[in-house]
């Protein structure tokens, strides 16, 4: 008998970490029209993203169209992501305004300007747009102003998206641009290798996280921006995550993982992870995140152009 226990307790601790690990990308900040024309009008990024063969979704920010004098070349980029079978778009928000500073009205404005290009372009490829990223995440600072805003949304149909991981790739895109722009190919070499570990060790924390609390993997959603770090390194986390057998899906597939039906308990400024947002116990969330992986060598390099700037 004890040696029967003993078999099914295993082959149920091998399911799980057998069990498909599966991740949806997603690129905040879309189009980065300063990159786009310093690359001498051409986005390096959405090429290599071309030879993934991966789902991604989008999220838009039509301020980036800039100017009347080059909204119809701009306008053509953001088409040239829209164009694409593996593209998924979201509004993020016109001029990434944050709800937690704005307030509501405002909020409201940013998101329907947010809409107007993008919808007239999707609808040349008879796409909708369906999902919303609040900029910076954050969704109110209560219970009463995010129910607000979810509720205007849902009103608009737009689907409020969350993430789990997220690896600060703006601050090391900072740093990398630094080096990059003071030639320094080495410290640039080292800023891109910190960006692909912290990353995955990130990915190896929330999986064991969502292994701890739902005895399963749950479908991740990754966020990062539309940047030169990403155009250079974001093959690379992918590749790697291969290797650790992810299946990459779309986001359509990654939000019907029953998870991202749980309710939220945190209302707040923070824009953390959404699994910490599912936790009800606000001492065992604070723990949680204190395990979290960090990275004191870029904090501290970042901190130092920080001052300077």
């Amino acid at each position: 008998m004890k040696r029967k226990l003993l078999i099914f307790i295993f082959c149920i601790a091998t399911d799980v970490s057998m069990a498909q690990r599966s991740v949806a990308i997603t690129i905040d900040d879309v189009p980065n029209t300063a990159l786009f024309e310093a690359d001498h009008f051409s986005s390096l990024l959405q090429k290599k993203l071309d030879s993934l063969h991966i789902p991604i979704a989008i999220f838009i920010n039509e301020v980036n169209l800039g100017q009347p004098e080059v909204l119809e070349r701009n306008k053509n980029l953001l088409k040239s992501w829209l164009v694409k079978d593996y593209i998924t778009a979201g509004n993020h928000g016109f001029a990434h305004k944050n709800y937690v500073d704005t307030g509501f009205e405002a909020f409201k404005d940013d998101v329907l300007k947010g809409e107007v290009v993008t919808k007239e372009l999707l609808k040349q490829q008879h796409k909708e747009l369906r999902y919303f990223r609040f900029p910076f995440n954050g969704a109110g600072n209560d219970s009463l102003e995010q129910t607000k805003a979810l509720e205007f949304l849902k009103e608009k149909k737009y689907i409020s998206t969350p993430y789990t991981v997220e690896s600060e790739d703006w601050l090391h895109a900072i740093l990398y641009d630094k080096a990059l722009a003071e030639g320094n190919k080495k410290k640039a070499s080292w800023v891109g290798a910190q960006y692909v570990d912290f990353t995955l060790r990130l990915f190896s924390y929330f999986d064991s996280l969502s292994i701890k609390t739902y005895d399963r993997p749950i479908a991740q959603i990754y966020l990062c921006h539309d940047n030169k770090l990403n155009a250079d390194y974001l093959p690379v986390i992918v590749n790697e995550l291969k290797k650790r057998r992810y299946k990459f899906v779309s986001l359509d597939e990654a939000m019907n993982d029953p998870v991202y039906k749980s309710p939220l308990y945190y209302y707040g400024k923070n824009g953390f992870s959404w699994i910490y947002r599912w936790i009800p116990d606000g001492e065992i969330r604070k723990k949680l995140m204190r395990g979290e992986p960090s990275n004191p060598e870029i904090q501290k390099a970042f901190e130092e152009i920080d001052k300077k700037r």
